[in-house]
């Protein structure tokens, strides 16, 4: 340690020399120990100078496992004798890293190393500034690299020493093929040269290259470019430029689409069935179209220089079309309907749609649309209005009735009357006399409750036959009371072949708490039990209406009476019971009542039916048996109307019915009406005589006909000898 002190024993120049150095210094013993240091030591590594005198250095400079174990491995080489100089990375109190220049010099004597300078330089600006440079450098390769656009270097005489990728594509080169080849055997391949040489010359005269030029590629193909180029400034760099080029093919095509779009918007905006209008952000006509000027009924001279809202909104909603035009012309997008003045004072609806777009100079154009949608308003109106209301009565539809029940049901609405209306019978009608008939009386039912209640009332048609009455502030009583003027109603009405019969079921809503579909369901069972006390009287009133239709046709009325006539005297050949004999009878009377919904001259045509209306002849067997069902007179001879055009031999219709399992009754009518059809006259053909009708039937026995049935009945007549006079 004398050793030590006596070599450090130095002047002051000396001293303040280590003292004043801006690199850290520290003198550290053989062992480790600080025994001498800086305060730039101290400042770089964040230490007090008591901190690190007698301190073990690696330990103050090295915090961390694998630094701690590298600045060992260093110290022991200074130690050892040897001169050290590195770039390391050592840690500050705080555990911060820091990048250093670091010197070890042993300081020996006599052989052998009494204490180590440690001298350490903070390289942390200029590791980053390294680091820049490389990101730099790197960034500006990979710009090179990457880049869209075509990128060249060459020399003052043209030699070219470097492309890109995006060059050697746009120019279809292999990669480097281009290096060391003039730039206009590159681009040019033989034309334009002068051009080329011309742009070298502006660089070399430090004048920049920025112009638009066709060059040719490797495979003679054109192309479009957008060409620039300058001089490469940097110190170690003399005569070197850059060229750039862009490929602006497709913008050329772009600008001529370009310009044939305005062509085609020239010719959609003259000639679009849509009025147009272009105006200024204040609102002043540009221009009209021929469609605008037809609409309004202003000529385009009248329209240009005018205001837009001045000329066509009329007064009450000026300021509202001075609003959206503000609007639109402050970017929003319009799309609305508003009422709008024509030049001759009427009004039109129309449909709006504007935008605005910017022009030269900072401005905006407003371009307006104006769409007549006058006949779509009607349209509307009329949805809306069958969006709320059965079509074929008028009142109200179940769709409208439930907002209304929502409406009403309060207390200030108390006591609520609520009447079900049912019409009776409707299928059975619409079987009997067709669905124009059933559809009538429809209409009929709705007049008579519409003409029985009062304005506030509400009616509503809820179902095919159902009709429901909401009878605000009225009582269970007064509720009755109507009943009873719609029933006195129904009986003096008589337009309809069917005079109308309704059932009825009233209940009411007196208190809040009410629940109104229990009061719903309370008027519902109300009305079916009056539905089962009025449905026979209109049963027994179908039926008359039934054999009053079945005689009002001459053509219809003497079919019946001749076929009645064979069915007793055949039922007495064969010799049946009475009440056979009458249930035949009632089979020749209304076999044929499927028919009664189609119309007569359908049932009567001279030529043949098309598929539709034969298809509806044929249904008419099971529309009688469905017709017969319900009608209690007509009820024996149900199944034997079903059957009464099954063949023998299974080809008829509608089951397809053969042999002993078609009933009796349906095989007897069968044969006399088709002995009735061949003998009797039509205006379409000549009757047949009795002895050719029954050489048919003849014919027909075993297939059409029953052959036995077929056989007795040629024997009556010709036993009787009757000539016709059977009938």
């Amino acid at each position: 340690m004398e050793d030590v002190n006596r070599f450090f024993n130095v002047d002051a120049f000396y001293e303040t020399l280590i003292d004043q150095a801006p690199l850290g210094i520290a003198i550290q013993l053989t062992d480790g120990r600080v025994i001498r240091a800086n305060d730039s030591f101290c400042k770089m590594f964040g230490y007090t100078m008591d901190e690190v005198v007698g301190g073990q250095l690696d330990d103050l400079v090295a915090l961390e496992g694998d630094i701690y174990a590298e600045a060992g491995d260093v110290t022991k080489r200074v130690v050892h004798g040897e001169n050290i100089f590195i770039e390391a990375v050592r840690t500050r109190k705080d555990r911060s890293r820091i990048p250093l220049s670091i010197w070890g010099v042993p300081i020996r004597e006599g052989g052998r190393t009494l204490a180590v300078y440690a001298i350490y330089e903070d390289i942390s600006e200029r590791k980053a500034a390294e680091k820049d440079l490389r990101r730099e450098r790197a960034l500006l390769e990979r710009v090179l690299v990457d880049s869209p656009d075509g990128i060249v270097l060459f020399d003052e005489e043209g030699v070219v020493f470097r492309t890109n990728p995006a060059f050697e594509h746009l120019f279809g080169l292999d990669p480097g093929e281009a290096l060391g080849h003039s730039l206009w055997e590159v681009v040019g391949r033989g034309e334009k040269d002068a051009d080329i040489r011309d742009n070298i010359k502006k660089l070399r005269d430090k004048k920049r290259v920025d112009h638009e030029a066709v060059r040719v590629r490797k495979d003679g193909s054109k192309v479009h470019l957008s060409i620039r180029g300058a001089a490469i400034s940097r110190f170690d760099s003399s005569g070197e430029y850059l060229a750039i080029y862009r490929d602006i093919t497709e913008r050329i095509r772009s600008e001529q689409e370009l310009a044939n779009e305005r062509i085609y918007f020239e010719n959609l905006f003259m000639n679009s069935p849509l009025a147009i209008a272009l105006v200024c952000d204040d609102g002043v006509i540009q221009r009209v179209n021929e469609s605008f000027e037809k609409l309004f009924g202003y000529s385009s001279w009248e329209c240009v220089g005018m205001n837009l809202d001045d000329l066509i909104a009329p007064g009450e909603a000026r300021d509202d079309a001075e609003k959206l035009t503000r609007d639109v012309a402050a970017g929003s997008i319009l799309k609305t309907e508003r009422t709008r003045l024509r030049k001759n004072g009427s009004r039109v609806d129309v449909q709006i749609n504007a935008v605005s777009f910017p022009v030269a100079g900072g401005q905006k154009v407003v371009y307006a649309i104006y769409q007549d949608i006058t006949e779509r308003k009607i349209l509307d109106e009329k949805i809306r209005y069958f969006g709320y209301h059965d079509a074929l009565t008028g009142l109200y539809n179940n769709a409208f009735l439930e907002e209304e029940l929502r409406r009403l049901d309060t207390s200030r609405q108390l006591p609520i009357s609520l009447i079900m209306a049912d019409v009776d019978n409707l299928k059975l009608i619409n079987d009997a006399f067709g669905h124009m008939e059933g559809d009538q009386l429809i209409i009929e039912a709705g007049a008579i409750l519409r003409s029985c209640c009062r304005q506030e009332d509400l009616i509503a048609r809820c179902g095919g036959d159902e009709f429901i009455m909401l009878l605000p502030r009225t009582s269970l009583l007064e509720a009755r009371s109507i009943c009873d003027r719609i029933r006195q109603a129904c009986d003096r009405a008589s337009k309809g072949m069917i005079p109308p019969s309704i059932a009825l079921g009233v209940a009411a809503k007196d208190e809040v708490t009410q629940d109104f579909m229990q009061v719903r369901k309370k008027a519902d069972d109300d009305m079916y039990l009056d539905k089962l006390m009025r449905s026979e009287r209109s049963r027994s009133a179908i039926y008359s209406r039934i054999v009053d239709f079945l005689g009002s046709d001459p053509r219809r009325r003497a079919h019946i009476s001749r076929l009645k006539k064979l069915a007793e005297s055949f039922g007495t050949f064969l010799a049946l019971r009475q009440d056979e004999i009458e249930n035949l009878d009632l089979l020749a009377q209304f076999h044929d009542i499927g028919l009664m919904p189609i119309p007569t001259d359908v049932l009567y045509r001279e030529g043949p039916l098309d598929p539709e209306e034969w298809e509806d002849v044929r249904k008419h067997p099971e529309r009688g048996y469905h017709l017969a069902r319900n009608l209690a007179p007509i009820s024996p001879v149900v199944e034997d109307i079903l059957c009464h055009h099954e063949h023998f031999d299974g080809s008829g219709y509608p089951r397809g019915l053969s042999g002993e399992d078609i009933p009796r009754p349906s095989r007897i009518i069968h044969l006399l009406c088709a002995y009735e059809v061949m003998t009797g006259w039509r205006s379409y053909r000549q009757a047949l005589s009795p002895e050719e009708a029954l050489e048919e039937i003849a014919s027909q026995a075993g297939k059409q006909f029953d052959p036995r049935m077929a056989g007795l009945f040629i024997k009556l007549h010709r036993t009787m000898e009757l000539d016709g006079r059977l009938i």
